[in-house]
Order: C-alpha cells, then structure tokens, then sequence
C-alpha cells in the first residue's frame, strides 16, 4: 500500500511524538524491532533489520484500532491470516520509548472513521452519573465505576486493560437493562466470527440505574443510530 503523502501530521500535541521506537509483537515468531510513525496518509511500521520490509496501512484500510494500554496498539487490518483460518489479521505493537497520547489517539480514530476500543480510560469531566459496577467476565470480572456523560460512556476500574471509553455516536451499538441492577452494553468492536456481531460488556450495578435516564439513553441511541 502507498500513501498520499509522507508526511508527518501535524498536531497540537506540543513535544509529544508521532514517530516511536517500538516492537512488533508477533504471535510463534521473534519480536520485530524498529519505529512505529503516524504518517500524513496513515500508519506505518518499519523494522530496524535491513532487508525487512515495511508494514504500512492507509487510514480506510485500518478496520479497528485498539489502544490496549498507554504504550501498546493493536490493528486490525482487512489482511487474510493463514493461522486465523482467513479471518482478519491484527498487528500489535508495543512502545519502546514514549506513549500513545489521548490528543495523538483521538486524531488517529478521527482519520480512521470507524470505532475503535480504548482501554486507557478517564473519568470524564461532563459526567452526569456515576455507579459502582462489577464488568462481569466469562471466567473473572473486575470492579470499578461507569460514568455516563453526554458523549461517553467510560468504565474505569484499577485492573489493567479492563477499563473502556466508548463514544456514543461511534462505538455503542444499543444499551439493554433487564432489570435496575443489570446493564449490558453493545460495542462495534474488533470482535470477529464468522458472521460479525457486537461485543456485549455485562455490569453487575452496584447502585440501580435510574429508569428515566436509561429510557433517555436508549433514545439517544435510536437517534444517534438512525442518522443517515
């Protein structure tokens, strides 16, 4: 793949990078060593070795991209993976030197124009609720808060890699209550089979949901998901 241009993309990030000395992480093979950058057009990936050819994706052929934690990514390109039986390959990356700031972060998904997952959560400072929660997973779960703003729905909890931020108009799907102790949130994520489907995040809530802000939130959505 060729991007449109070479260049890197100018942010207003002050001294913050967007070029890192960092790793691929490769699953039954060697780690690969060289420099990650956020290019004007895209990302690319070019490894120290010489003789190694460089890895390097347009924004459009960038499917998911995860922030798994402040100085690790993953994407998932639209590449066949022969030891994934043809489904879509994910490449990682972990950060040798610096992080992977919020501003750099936003700016990147915002190019890509798909959901994405961020496992760096904050609390956010417009937030309008918030409820102690258990994220219940298939063989263990982890504590902490759900905010609810007007734009964000954040879990954050002190287990690494466990805490979330999904942006209502990007990547929440539906939200389901069966009863006031119980919240089930949707995402578009990276989560593949053969036929797509969302990821479901179960909370165990420690506090009920207020009914009337969980009816405002459904309707939210409906609008949300129903822009042309």
């Amino acid at each position: 793949m060729k991007f449109v241009a070479l260049l890197l993309i100018v942010l207003p990030l002050g001294s913050a990078q967007v070029a890192f000395d960092a790793k691929w992480r490769r699953a039954l093979k060697p780690d690969v060593h060289g420099t990650l950058s956020v290019l004007e057009g895209g990302i690319a990936f070019q490894p120290r070795k010489e003789g190694k050819r460089e890895v390097s994706w347009d924004f459009e052929d960038v499917q998911h991209l995860d922030r798994i934690s402040p100085t690790e990514i993953a994407i998932q390109s639209y590449s066949d993976s022969a030891l994934r039986l043809g489904r879509d390959r994910w490449y990682r990356f972990e950060l040798v030197s610096g992080e992977f700031p919020d501003e750099l972060h936003a700016r990147v998904v915002e190019r890509i124009g798909k959901p994405a997952t961020d496992r760096v959560a904050r609390k956010p400072p417009d937030a309008e609720l918030a409820i102690p929660a258990k994220h219940v997973g298939l063989l263990r779960g982890s504590q902490g808060m759900v905010y609810f703003s007007p734009e964000w729905i954040v879990y954050l909890t002190e287990v690494p890699r466990d805490s979330r931020s999904w942006r209502l108009d990007r990547d929440v799907a539906a939200v389901w209550s069966s009863d006031p102790y119980r919240l089930e949130v949707h995402v578009l994520g990276g989560r593949e089979a053969f036929a797509r489907r969302t990821e479901v995040h179960r909370f165990s809530l420690k506090r009920p949901l207020d009914p009337e802000y969980y009816f405002g939130l459904k309707m939210k959505l409906h609008a949300l998901n129903s822009r042309p």
